[in-house]
């Protein structure tokens, strides 16, 4: 079974699909331009470590304040809606601009999280998510005793 987080697709028949599928999914759009008024995907990369997952998501031009995260139902949710307003009045004229930029991202959490422990931090535009993985889950070595 594969463990790893895996981008929600409402119209996916399995939640874990081969890694392949999973990493083609995210390079699919991640890269869109940022015109105005545009939908803009983030670039992630997810990694998976002996006791977490770790997700990062480029969000260039963000801070902290402009991103949400949740997690509910085993999906863990990174979502951004920013509007910016800027107005200029110059010589009898007046300038007004509005932009919106928004995403959503929905990755479907692996069985074996420890989901109230899960972990963020925001540095740089780069959005770090810390994923542990519950103790059960984790490798265990098993004493063999001599019969």
């Amino acid at each position: 079974m594969n463990r790893s987080l895996i981008a929600y697709e409402p119209a996916v028949a399995s939640v874990f699909d081969e890694m392949e599928n999973l990493m083609n999914g995210f390079w699919t759009g991640a890269r869109a331009g940022l015109a105005r008024g545009a939908s803009r995907v983030p670039a992630v990369d997810i990694r998976e470590e002996k006791e977490r997952y770790v997700l990062e998501a480029e969000l260039p031009g963000l801070t902290e304040k402009d991103v949400e995260l949740k997690v509910e139902d085993g999906i863990l949710t990174l979502q951004s809606k920013v509007e910016e307003k800027r107005e200029e009045r110059k010589e009898g004229w007046l300038l007004r601009e509005r932009s919106r930029a928004s995403f959503s991202r929905a990755f479907s959490l692996p069985r074996d999280v420890d989901a109230e422990s899960i972990k963020a931090t925001f540095r740089n535009g780069l959005l770090e998510v810390e994923v542990p993985k519950s103790a059960a889950a984790r490798e265990k070595k098993i004493e063999i005793k001599v019969a």
